[in-house]
């Protein structure tokens, strides 16, 4: 008579050794997260100390599930580097180590000083602006972009009437199009 427990766990009974437990999905999805915000801290302060650059580095588990980590203090114009570039590799490395790490897709962001907020303020004001231009002109080119500034311009135009927005053209010059509608 079998009680349905297969031969992993009659060999580990076998064995004196108790057959492995599965943990509630939730739980291991915490603990990943926990962990991956402990990699997250450990990374930033070694990358820091390799820099030579000073700061304080917090990580948090935000509400949908990712991990938010900032640095405060210290050298923030280095970190950030010119339009943000520093702040973008540094980030995509920290997320990068972060899943290895955890050996699942952890989202990760990573700012400097709340820089991220305020690029994110200029970037909505400046897609405004331009949209202006675009009912005037027909059509405004905005400069090349990253993915997360293009679609902050999207979400911007996409809020007023008679215009729309595309974006063309391969990275690292991908940019924006912002049209009148005809």
């Amino acid at each position: 008579m079998t009680d349905g427990g297969g031969a992993a766990d009659e060999a580990a009974d076998v064995a004196g050794v108790a057959a492995p437990v599965d943990e509630p999905d939730t739980l291991d999805a915490e603990e990943v997260l926990e962990d991956a915000r402990e990699d997250a801290l450990d990374f930033l302060e070694g990358l820091l100390d390799a820099m030579e650059a000073d700061g304080d580095v917090a990580a948090d588990i935000t509400e949908d599930g990712a991990i938010a980590a900032e640095i405060t203090g210290g050298d923030g114009g280095l970190l950030i580097g010119s339009r943000g570039q520093t702040l973008e590799a540094m980030q995509e490395l920290l997320r990068t180590v972060v899943q290895r790490q955890a050996q699942t897709r952890v989202r990760v962001t990573l700012d400097v000083e709340g820089y991220r907020e305020r690029r994110k303020e200029a970037v909505r004001r400046l897609a405004e602006q331009m949209a202006e231009r675009a009912l005037a002109e027909g059509e405004v080119e905005l400069e090349p972009m990253n993915a997360y500034e293009r679609k902050i311009v999207h979400e911007a135009v996409a809020g007023i009437a008679g215009i729309s927005s595309v974006s063309e053209g391969q990275d690292p010059r991908r940019r924006v199009l912002i049209r009148r509608d005809t």
